[in-house]
């Protein structure tokens, strides 16, 4: 970004049954990262900004293991 490098975390903690979404080190986000949440939220969007940047992760669920995909300052 202008300002400099960022560093976006996505940690799943699947004994709480959630995901986190840090941002440089600070929490932006949570989402549900539990096998039965794969019907209940298909593929979710959460959305946050970095700097003032919009972006948005989207969590791919799977029967082992999570996908994601981040975008930075792109409407979807």
């Amino acid at each position: 970004m202008r300002d400099g490098n960022h560093t976006v975390e996505v940690k799943r903690k699947p004994w709480f049954g959630i995901g986190v979404i840090n941002a440089d080190g600070k929490l932006v986000n949570m989402f549900p990262a539990k096998v039965l949440s794969i019907g209940l939220f298909p593929q979710p969007e959460y959305h946050f900004e970095v700097s003032g940047v919009p972006c948005v992760l989207k969590v791919k669920p799977g029967m082992l293991i999570y996908d994601y995909e981040l975008y930075v300052d792109k409407q979807i």
